[in-house]
């Protein structure tokens, strides 16, 4: 501007003013006033006689206005602003006049100045004329300028750097922003703002932030509101710049506008996918014992990540009682199908548990060993009739924590009949024996009647299931016959009478006469007697010496069946075989009463004992509970076990009594009654089922209610007919006696 018309100017400033705030309202766009420039915003120079100014050219309220056109009379207002285009050089000038808005170094300003009409000039050769006066007037102001741009280069916004981190899985994390320059360096106090669009929310709710960047990232923290992608998109704000329209034209600061950054995608999720894994604690269980299992917790993939710390209630149920043809494979749940729809689908087929457990869990890979109990409480024991058992195992949603439910967006279940958590119980097999004679002489024939229950009624059949890893079943048990006594002795044979549980080795005195299979499954074995044996071959058993001869019946077990043996001094299965026959024997009568009872009423067992009795025999009655007509006694439960009652062994003859007892259940109830010595051996019995020795219990027969009789007539009218017919009828039949009394 030329020095020596600017007191001129600024006596005529508000006419000017005026004049364009006129020429705004007839149509100009965005005109306005400037005041002059402040003394430490330019400098002068020397051109064709005239000083003019180089910097800062007038003031306005968005900061400084600098001359774009070399040459030309300046103005105090200007009647149009125009944006100008978005580029590099545009941002460095705006960015220089926005930084430097406050200073007074004039040589700043004029550097500011040298660089608008570098860029901006509308008269480039024009401005050329004047740069090589004022270089030569300020030759320090090139370099000035040079520094100006770099600085605006290195400190003004051209990028952003946007970044993502997972914290907890895929639930939360934080998103890093950070404001660059042109030369990728961190640039601070540039504002910012950080949108997430999708699932997610930044902490402490919505999805948008803003911030003003640092000399590093900044990070923000987001959580997860449900499942799928979110893209992040960031905006920062960078400097504008504005021309303004004047005589001589002008440019200023124009402002911050946002303008879109770089951005980022992830995946987020919330929710996660608890899964349970189990193993049988033990793969074979006997009858009567705890059953366990061993639970794990874990996730189900790589997106799913346990809440920290978030606990999960997990319960299990327990099925036995499972036949082998069940063993086709898992029964998987349906997608999405809840515990209890599986629960209710297994009912429909017949399963259902007969155990529970829980089990609670706040992490994955833990391990809880967990007991069966029963709905009451009880702890869970395998049954005694053996069969598989299985587990499924759930986390319910319903179950859950309000907070755990957040987490948790269905009920995850175990499949049925999984191989790992699939156990055999063992059976526990029930034998009852008897030999056919308990006293004997050298050269009689000896048999053993055994019945056997407890097997599973499939016994036998079942070859084995190498995927679940259970062995075929054992077909057969063996009875094993025993000599003990003194060969050279008899009188020394009570030395050797069998006294131990297990049987003995053979010696001298022990001798193991046969041993014979037969087939491990439920009912009466004959041994001796011509019997056969499970391949068909007859048995027959001679007392060639004196002493005792002891059956034993053994199972070795399997995976269905627990192990049996009978005792070796179990006294019913020893026969005392002596060189001569004992004249007198005891002997035992039986007579049950009443033989035929209702359902509830009470009945007993008599027993008449003859004979010479040793001192400190008893009679022993048992009593097996009821069973239908046509099914073999002895395999079932007692409702009267080894009811002991003393004898007098100085009476040849007495009878005694077993305590009453009641059966709930219609049936035959079989007695027995045995007379035994004080050391065990059985003087005098009977088989099952003797005459005698069978109750009859029956329903009680409901009375048979009459029908009720017409009602009488009622009085009246209808009484009076009635008699009158009866009067008639009488009348009739006089006449009729009478007519026939002439005949006669």
């Amino acid at each position: 501007m030329n020095a020596q018309l600017r007191r001129p100017m600024a006596l005529i400033a508000g006419v000017i003013a005026a004049l364009a705030i006129c020429c705004g309202l007839m149509g100009a766009a965005h005109a306005g006033p400037l005041t002059a420039p402040a003394d430490g915003t330019y400098l002068t120079y020397q051109y064709a006689g005239q000083r003019l100014y180089i910097g800062a050219i007038g003031s306005s309220e968005q900061g400084h206005v600098y001359c774009i056109e070399a040459g030309k009379a300046s103005e105090l207002s200007y009647s149009q602003e125009i944006a100008l285009a978005d580029t590099d050089q545009a941002r460095r000038v705006a960015w220089l006049a926005e930084e430097y808005r406050e200073s007074r170094d004039a040589r700043i300003h004029a550097g500011i100045g040298v660089l608008a009409h570098r860029y901006f000039d509308l008269d480039a050769n024009a401005w050329q004329s004047h740069w090589a006066v004022i270089q030569g007037q300020h030759p320090d102001l090139a370099r000035t300028a040079d520094e100006l741009w770099n600085q605006a280069g290195q400190s003004m916004p051209a990028s952003t750097q946007a970044s993502y981190a997972y914290e907890e899985g895929l639930r939360s994390g934080t998103v890093s922003v950070g404001v660059k320059n042109s030369s990728g360096v961190m640039v601070a106090g540039v504002p910012y703002s950080v949108t997430l669009s999708g699932p997610a929310e930044f902490v402490g709710g919505g999805q948008r932030v803003q911030g003003v960047s640092a000399d590093k990232t900044i990070t923000h923290a987001w959580r997860a509101t449900g499942e799928g992608e979110v893209s992040v998109s960031t905006t920062y704000q960078r400097p504008a710049l504005q021309q303004l329209v004047s005589n001589q034209d002008y440019v200023r600061f124009a402002g911050n506008t946002d303008v879109p950054g770089s951005g980022v995608r992830f995946t987020v999720r919330k929710a996660f996918t608890p899964v349970l894994s189990t193993v049988a604690e033990q793969h074979v269980v006997d009858a009567g014992q705890p059953v366990a299992d061993t639970v794990t917790s874990g996730v189900a993939g790589a997106t799913d990540h346990w809440v920290p710390g978030l606990e999960l209630n997990a319960t299990g149920w327990y099925f036995d009682r499972i036949d082998p043809d069940a063993l086709d494979g898992a029964i998987s749940p349906e997608q999405g199908q809840s515990a209890e729809a599986f629960l209710d689908a297994l009912a429909s087929r017949g399963y259902t548990p007969a155990g529970y457990g829980e089990a609670v869990f706040d992490g994955p890979d833990q391990h809880a060993t967990v007991q069966a109990h029963t709905a009451d409480g009880e702890p869970y024991l395998a049954p005694v009739d053996g069969g598989f058992g299985t587990w499924v195992w759930a986390f319910e949603r319903g179950r859950q924590s309000e907070q755990a439910r957040e987490y948790m967006t269905q009920d995850v279940v175990t499949p049925f009949l999984e191989i790992p958590e699939t156990n055999a119980n063992r059976a526990r097999v029930t034998v009852e024996s008897t030999v056919t004679e308990h006293s004997a002489t050298v050269g009689a024939e000896l048999s053993d009647t055994i019945t056997v229950s407890g097997f599973p009624d499939d016994h036998g059949s079942f070859d084995g299931d190498d995927s679940y890893g259970f062995g075929a079943d054992n077909a057969y048990a063996q009875v094993r016959l025993w000599w003990a006594g003194d060969p050279d002795d008899p009188n020394n044979d009570e030395a050797y009478r069998p006294d131990t549980v297990a049987e003995p080795r053979e010696d001298d005195n022990h001798r193991l006469l046969g041993v014979w299979e037969y087939p491990a499954v439920n009912g009466t074995i004959r041994v001796g007697g011509g019997a056969p044996d499970a391949h068909g071959e007859a048995v027959r058993i001679t007392a060639e010496q004196h002493g005792w001869y002891v059956f034993v019946y053994s199972f070795a077990g399997d995976d269905r069946v627990m192990p049996v043996t009978s005792a070796y001094n179990d006294g019913w299965e020893r026969t005392r075989v002596n060189e001569y026959d004992t004249p007198e024997r005891p002997v035992i009568t039986t007579q049950v009463g009443p033989e035929t009872v209702n359902v509830g009423d009470p009945f007993h067992d008599t027993a008449r004992i003859t004979g010479d009795i040793p001192e400190g025999s008893f009679v022993v009655f048992d009593a097996y509970e009821a069973v239908p007509e046509g099914q073999e006694p002895g395999g079932n439960g007692k409702l009267v076990d080894a009811h002991r009652v003393p004898v007098d062994h100085t009476l040849p003859e007495q009878v005694v009594s077993s305590l009453e007892v009641r059966s709930e259940e219609p049936g035959l109830v079989y007695w027995r009654a045995a007379l035994i010595s004080g050391e065990g051996d059985v003087l005098a019995t009977h088989e099952l089922g003797v005459e005698g020795e069978v109750v009859t219990v029956e329903e009680p027969v409901e009375p048979v209610t009459p029908e009720k009789a017409d009602p009488l007539p009622q009085a009246g009218s209808d009484l009076l007919a009635v008699f009158g017919v009866a009067v008639a009828a009488l009348a009739v039949g006089a006449v009729m006696l009478a007519s026939i009394r002439r005949r006669s």
